[in-house]
């Protein structure tokens, strides 16, 4: 007896000391273990997990799914799980700029992984760029049921046929997605997680938290999902939100006086007007100095519009780009259309995104929904007849009610009929997030949810964007930081944080001859066409990039050994005024931050000028304009 007992104690002891040596070793050290490597792109460490193709089959193929890891600098408080909206949105692409993004908090206490869910990413991810570009471009009316149902099977029949990994059509539905992700848990030890979720993540989070709630520490949705609501209830509630929201927009215009000054009257006016006189025909300056005749049509219009609803800044574009419609400028608005609809300027064809997946946002979307009758064209049919009857509630936006449901009648695969039921929670903190001026997943979903769930608290914001943590705002952003951190629960169940409806509106440049006899006036206003160029802005800095000027010439943009290069050759952004020169552009971190131009002028006026732009927002000026030495001016009381 005396030996077994020594016996049990040794064993005890070795068991302790396992033990011991588990919980001191860290998610860093796991991976490492399991074969993490640097990831292809960015500063991540990822890793590879195999899972079944078909999980209803006991053998076949498997599936890889890569998961990017930032490992905590300091001591680790936990793990959070970060589930990108879409479906279809890279996780690996965005993780390296959505980090830099947040306060460092979040990296020194928290390891933080990021997925590329099935359909998603380099390896298998769905994509059919030219085909999506079509569709979007085309025009579809509920007045004409046979033309819009043509160019949906079209866009799925071309859609599919563009896809390379084709074997996954079935087998991506958000389900899919969750039990991957306990997969990887279990791998990596199987700790309790949080999981963040923005947009369609949030749904994914909500599954996974019903599916498996002793994994969870706690889940923050951020833009909630209703995941109880079916195809039709989805796309009424955030199409009748939008348009409601597109119409504060517009009355907000006229409380910002730029705006009410550029618009020269009602906004709302102002686009019920350019919908009128649409298609019109458009001279589009091309990058290498010559022209293009192009179109604006309804349907860029209406993405233009419903895109614009997103967050403050993009409110603020678009209500500039309908304001220099107002004055028979329409090439603003084309260029948006191009940056909102993926499509590249040169061709008008569809262009690819490392960050995007476009089929893979059906192929879960469809196969996440099924639809009250049969698929097909007696579905796309009364889908256009339930559209036609919902026109009163969203004149502007009717689209967005009825587009995307109309491919997913004819799309190969589609989900249960049946809904799931209400979100409940569970042992574990809900955090719920959503603004009331979000277009793609209302508020009233997060109420929904919020009534509905056990142990949930909800942050609203009023006039805000479209998911709301990580934008440098206290609220939410310490909220957020304090549940995860330290378990402090929010002060009240439902909070309300305020921002603006529209963010900085950059009035129109030059819009009267007079303007542009000042030097200083024109400098600011290159420096303002170049701030709103939505090709520059979704440019990735690396690649050389040629834009052709609003009235000829070209403007370039190229990477430099510090900052941006920027050429100008006859560039015209105005009649009768063109500009010559080069200019750098200069960001945090180095020692001459900020844009310098070295610009000759010529046309109605003439000069050589240097302007400056620093790190203070100082500007200064010199040399010379219409024959007068200029400088910095000097202001009068």
């Amino acid at each position: 007896m005396r030996g077994a007992g020594l016996a049990m104690l040794i064993a005890g002891l070795i068991s302790w000391l396992c033990a011991a040596d588990a919980a001191a070793e860290t998610l860093r050290d796991t991976v490492a273990k399991l074969g993490g490597t640097a990831c292809r792109t960015g500063s991540l460490t990822c890793l590879s997990v195999k899972v079944p193709l078909d999980r209803g089959a006991n053998t076949g193929p498997e599936v890889r799914i890569e998961y990017a890891v930032s490992f905590a600098s300091e001591e680790s408080r936990g793990v959070l799980v970060y589930a990108v909206g879409g479906p279809g949105g890279s996780g690996l692409a965005i993780a390296d700029d959505y980090l830099a993004a947040f306060d460092e908090r979040l990296t020194r206490n928290m390891d933080i992984v990021f997925f590329d869910q099935r359909g998603v990413g380099p390896d298998h991810g769905m994509e059919c760029p030219v085909a999506q570009g079509v569709f979007d471009l085309a025009e579809l009316s509920v007045e004409r049921p046979d033309t819009a149902i043509a160019a949906a099977k079209a866009f799925v029949a071309d859609c599919l046929k563009e896809l390379k990994p084709r074997d996954l059509v079935a087998f991506v539905d958000t389900e899919q997605a969750v039990r991957d992700l306990e997969i990887f848990r279990q791998r990596i030890g199987a700790p309790k997680i949080w999981i963040y979720g923005e947009s369609y993540g949030t749904q994914l989070a909500q599954q996974y938290a019903t599916l498996y709630p002793t994994a969870i520490k706690g889940i923050v949705i951020d833009g909630v999902v209703d995941s109880a609501l079916d195809l039709d209830g989805y796309y009424a509630s955030y199409t009748e939100a939008a348009e409601k929201i597109l119409v504060r927009v517009f009355a907000a215009c006229a409380e910002v006086a730029a705006c009410r000054e550029d618009m020269q009257g009602d906004a709302a006016a102002a686009y019920d007007a350019l919908a009128a006189r649409l298609p019109v025909e458009v001279a589009f300056p091309l990058g290498d100095g010559t022209i293009a005749q192009r179109r604006l049509t309804s349907a860029m219009l209406e993405a233009n519009a419903f895109y614009a609803l997103y967050g403050p800044d993009d409110r603020a574009s678009f209500l500039r780009a309908l304001a220099a419609a107002t004055r028979g400028h329409h090439l603003p608005m084309l260029r948006l259309a191009y940056s909102n609809l993926a499509i590249d300027p040169a061709t008008e064809r569809g262009a690819p995104d490392p960050a995007w997946f476009g089929a893979a946002y059906y192929a879960i979307t469809c196969g996440d929904y099924g639809s009250a009758s049969a698929e097909g064209e007696a579905e796309a049919r009364a889908i256009l007849e339930r559209a036609k009857a919902f026109v009163p509630h969203a004149p502007r936006l009717i689209r967005a009610y009825f587009a995307e449901r109309l491919a997913c009648a004819f799309w190969p695969t589609h989900g249960p009929k049946e809904r799931p039921k209400p979100y409940k929670g569970g042992g574990f903190p809900t955090l719920i997030l959503n603004s009331d001026a979000d277009p793609i997943t209302p508020i009233t979903m997060a109420y929904a949810v919020l009534d509905s769930a056990e142990d949930a608290y909800m942050v609203a914001m009023r006039n805000g964007p479209h998911v709301i943590w990580g934008r440098g705002l206290a609220c939410p952003d310490e909220i957020v930081f304090g549940l995860m951190f330290d378990g402090t629960l929010p002060e009240a169940r439902e909070q309300v944080c305020t921002q603006d409806l529209i963010g900085p509106y950059a009035p129109l440049t030059l819009t009267m001859s007079a303007a542009a006899r000042d030097a200083l006036a024109l400098a600011r206003a290159v420096e303002a066409e170049i701030e709103r160029l939505p090709e520059l802005a979704g440019w990735d800095g690396n690649d050389p990039l040629a834009l052709g000027c609003d009235f000829g010439g070209v403007f370039e943009a190229s990477a430099a050994e510090e900052g941006t290069a920027y050429t100008f050759s006859q560039c015209a952004w105005w009649p009768g005024l063109v500009v010559e020169g080069t200019g750098t552009q200069i960001g945090d971190g180095a020692e001459s931050v900020g844009l310098t131009l070295d610009l000759a002028i010529s046309g109605a006026h003439h000069g050589q000028i240097t302007y400056r732009h620093g790190a203070t927002d100082a500007v200064t000026l010199t040399g010379t304009y219409d024959g007068r030495a200029v400088t910095t001016p000097r202001l009068l009381p």
